[in-house]
This record gives C-alpha cells, sequence and structure tokens, in this order.
C-alpha cells in the first residue's frame, strides 16, 4: 500500500469493505470548485442530445436533470480531475491489482428542483467477485464511482441516497425488486437507505454494486454534481467516448491511458 494513503486507511478500507463506500473530506479545494461553477454558470440552455463542443447533454430518463458528458474536453479545470490526488489512488486501489484505472464515463450533472436518480444497482445483480469486492485476499471492484457536490447537499437538497452495506446481498431490496427505474420514484424513502450529506468539495467512493440514487430536491436552486465512474481498461467506455487530438495532445502519457481505452486508438 502506498505511502500517501493516510495512517488510518486500514480502518477506512474495513468499512469500504462492510458498507460498500468511504467519504473523502475537502477532496477538492474552494477555487477549484469556484472555477467549475462559474464554467457552469456560462453554459447555454442545454437539453439532451444538444452538443456543446466536444461535449454533450444527456439524460438516463426524464426525471434526473441533465448530464454533461465527457467534461474532460472543457479544458484544463476538468484535466486535473482525471487522476486528482485526493481520489485518484484509493480509486485504483478499490480496482485492484489486476487492472488498470479507466474512465467509464466523467460528467456534471445539473439537477433542478423535483429532479432525482431512482434506486439502482445492488449486490444481485453483479457476479459474487464483484458484489463483495474481493477475492483471494485482493480487492476486485469492478467500477468505483467518484460523486463530488459543487453545491452543498443537505435537507432537501437532492443528496445522494445508498443503502449500506447492500453490495454484499445476493437479493434484491424488497421494496425495488419488481420496480427498478424512474417509475419507483426518489430514493430517500427507501427502508434502510441514508442520505449522504456532503459538503462541496467533499467525495463520496463507492462500490458500484451498492443500492444507490438520490433523494429529489425540493429546494430552491440547482444540485451540481461531478461524477467518475473508475473502472479498469478492458471495460469499454458507456458511450463509446474516445479523446480527441486536441485533448490528447495536452494530456499527459498517464492521464491519457486513463482515458484512452487500452488498444484502441484515438478517432482521429
Amino acid at each position: 500500500m502506498s505511502h500517501n494513503l493516510h495512517e488510518n486507511f486500514a480502518s477506512e478500507e474495513y468499512f469500504f469493505d462492510l458498507h460498500g463506500y468511504t467519504i473523502i473530506p475537502n477532496a477538492l479545494d474552494t477555487d477549484h470548485i469556484a472555477a467549475i461553477n462559474a464554467w457552469i454558470d456560462e453554459l447555454p440552455p442545454l437539453k439532451p442530445g444538444d452538443q456543446y463542443g466536444k461535449m454533450y447533454a444527456q439524460a438516463y430518463g426524464v426525471v434526473d436533470g441533465v448530464n454533461i458528458q465527457d467534461i474532460i474536453e472543457g479544458g484544463e479545470i476538468f484535466e486535473r480531475l482525471i487522476d486528482h490526488p485526493a481520489w485518484f489512488e484509493r480509486a485504483c486501489h478499490y480496482i485492484g491489482k489486476s487492472g488498470k484505472p479507466y474512465i467509464n464515463e466523467i460528467f456534471i450533472n445539473v439537477r433542478e428542483p423535483g429532479a432525482f436518480i431512482w434506486p439502482h444497482s445492488g449486490g444481485h445483480a453483479v457476479t459474487h467477485i464483484h458484489r463483495s469486492g474481493r477475492y483471494k485476499d485482493e480487492w476486485v471492484c469492478w467500477m468505483v464511482p467518484l460523486l463530488v457536490p459543487l453545491t452543498d447537499t443537505g435537507p432537501g437538497d437532492g443528496a445522494t441516497v445508498i443503502v449500506p452495506g447492500s453490495h454484499k446481498s445476493d437479493l434484491p431490496h424488497p421494496e425495488t425488486a419488481n420496480d427498478i427505474g424512474q417509475d419507483f420514484g426518489s430514493s430517500e424513502n427507501l427502508e434502510g437507505a441514508i442520505e449522504v450529506h456532503l459538503k462541496a468539495g467533499d467525495a463520496l467512493l463507492f462500490n458500484d454494486a451498492l443500492l444507490h440514487g438520490s433523494a429529489a430536491r425540493v429546494n430552491p436552486g440547482q444540485r451540481r454534481m461531478l461524477v467518475i465512474r473508475y473502472t479498469e481498461n478492458t471495460v469499454a467506455h458507456r458511450f463509446g467516448y474516445a479523446p480527441s487530438p486536441e485533448l490528447a495532445a495536452r494530456l499527459t502519457p498517464e492521464r491519457l491511458a486513463i482515458v484512452q481505452r487500452y488498444g484502441e486508438a484515438l478517432s482521429y
């Protein structure tokens, strides 16, 4: 284990294994948060399907807000997120030694009042190895998402919702077994669920097999969330992204390897 991981990391590992998540306080500094929020403030109105430079707007349903996908194409303030020291080594650690890290998806989600993401995933939906996150005394989390709020997420703000330990269950949650999808509604009232309230810049890192979603935002204003899904580089990008030639020319070889899938050429 690297010396860059804090001295109490053994405790963090234990609870990451048990509960399926960890929180990294103050992962992004206030200047970085302010720069990203200023960038969002300058966005034109976007709806799913709209292009914005080499990025585009996307949504998973009709109630989850707008995702600005491939934000690493948006400039240096996003490029440094690829391997940010506050979380990248942890993500690599939980993916495990057998895989090289790769970004399966990176976007900013913006939600207005009333928007939410329904509960999804859960240990029943993956293999035993991926469910547990461990195999033969090694970490093998097939996907490790990272969520960083760019605005505080407290009660009413549409916070991320998780069911701790649900990544280990071989059974679907009894309330969602027959109704996974946006028709189920928001996630905050699920039995056993907790809202993860975070300050802007804190990070939530978790095993993707954890049952997760979000509460509905009821407060005025926007919920703004950075989302990075780390996996290992034999997994295809969720939407077939390849870095643009301009981005590839700016990135270090190390960063390029994290956003360009192993064995695939750039789409020049």
